[in-house]
């Protein structure tokens, strides 16, 4: 009988023995499985912390981006306005230089007269 407890427990310790390694093995399975989640979220807190520097950036950017159109936007309106009165410069500059030389010619013709004794208009004195 105590050969057979003694086998028993024999038969148990071995068991037991290959339980105790077998549950090691889960819990060594178990630990890197954690540990692989542990560097997975690390990852992908880093990866949302950059996400998050990144979409800081954009904003900023698309700011800029809105405020340079705006800036363009009014170059634009302002080079419009300047060339519209450019031209209108320009087109009062030609009246401006006929009349000149027309009054030119006019003075011209005076003189002619005056150095050859025609007779002056009429229309010179009542001016």
């Amino acid at each position: 009988m105590e050969y057979e407890e003694d086998n028993l427990s024999e038969d148990k310790k071995i068991s037991l023995s290959q339980e105790v390694y077998s549950l090691q093995l889960v819990v060594e399975m178990r630990t890197g499985e954690v540990r692989n989640l542990r560097e997975q979220l690390s990852r992908a807190t880093q990866e949302q912390e950059q996400a998050e520097i990144v979409k800081n950036k954009l904003g900023k950017a698309r700011a800029k981006m809105e405020d340079l159109q705006e800036q363009l936007r009014i170059k634009d309106k302002v080079k419009k306005q300047l060339s519209v009165e450019k031209n209108q410069m320009e087109l009062e500059m030609m009246v401006t230089n006929k009349a000149a030389h027309r009054m030119s010619q006019n003075v011209e013709e005076l003189q002619w007269r005056i150095r050859n004794n025609w007779d002056l208009p009429v229309e010179v004195f009542t001016s």
